[in-house]
């Protein structure tokens, strides 16, 4: 009898034990609602694809009067933009064409974005061709007091077996938050495929661009995450956004996140899923 007893009281325990132990994995999961890495990463995405794409159209055209928000508002960041040319350049030796975008101490778009700082842009050719390389480097420049430092450096990888210009992008910046928000470092090995539009070279609203590759960064928090991207991401020229596809973001010491950018609309939003639960965040 006393050892039933004995032996029950030991299952007992053993179970309590065991009780205990799942609810507090399940309770550490339920508490893993870090977003911080996925937000972190697309603020870098976004800061950085809209300065190829206002460079894309500088070393295309010369001037910035395409760059659109819409067709009714006009030019997106307004006539406050200063463009100047290297006029001492010459696309057919080894000096490049230097253009610099200048918006003084502060310029404000119609997209509602105010931007400060130079945008130079250092291309090795035509843009469109085969091999140019196009290197874009900041200076004091800054969107909605957020400064962004580093370089983009854009090399034409020819046109792919669809016939659309592909171009390999690697990406070393900065970006300090304004408001005391911190500093996101941002690393990026992309390539980026000019899927639509790129047969109407002077009309940018209906341009779109599919991106793969990699990334990695440290957050605000000082921690520091590496990403993938599963499904190519889909910029959008008219929306100004990434509206599709899929990253893997593995934060540091935490579990991977997945990061959904939507079904292609002009929303602002992505979607994040942790440990099966998904949380929405708001796009710059």
């Amino acid at each position: 009898m006393k050892n039933s007893l004995r032996n029950l009281n030991i299952l007992l325990l053993t179970g309590l034990a065991f009780t205990f132990l799942l609810s507090s994995c399940f309770k550490n999961r339920d508490e893993d609602n870090d977003t911080s890495a996925a937000k972190n990463e697309s603020t870098a995405e976004n800061y950085f694809s809209e300065l190829s794409s206002i460079a894309d159209q500088v070393a295309t055209t010369g001037d910035l009067s395409g760059f659109k928000i819409s067709q009714d508002l006009g030019s997106m960041v307004s006539n406050c933009a200063i463009i100047t040319i290297d006029t001492s350049a010459n696309v057919s030796t080894q000096n490049p064409n230097i253009y610099t975008i200048d918006f003084g101490t502060g310029c404000l778009g119609n997209d509602g974005k105010t931007r400060s700082g130079k945008i130079i842009i250092s291309s090795s050719g035509p843009y469109l061709q085969a091999g140019t390389v196009v290197n874009i480097t900041l200076e004091n420049y800054s969107v909605n007091g957020n400064q962004i430092s580093g370089i983009r450096t854009v090399t034409n990888l020819g046109e792919n077996a669809l016939g659309q210009p592909s171009f390999s992008v690697v990406v070393s910046g900065t970006i300090i938050l304004n408001n005391n928000g911190g500093t996101i470092t941002w690393n990026a090995n992309r390539v980026r495929t000019w899927t639509t539009g790129f047969n109407t070279p002077l009309l940018f609203l209906d341009d779109e661009y599919s991106l793969s590759g990699s990334s990695s960064g440290t957050k605000v928090n000082g921690l520091n995450w590496t990403s993938q991207i599963n499904t190519s991401l889909l910029y959008k020229h008219s929306c100004r956004q990434i509206v599709s596809g899929t990253i893997t973001i593995s934060p540091e010491n935490k579990a991977d996140r997945l990061v959904n950018f939507g079904n292609g609309e002009c929303d602002y939003s992505a979607s994040v899923t942790i440990n099966g639960n998904t949380y929405t965040f708001n796009l710059l």
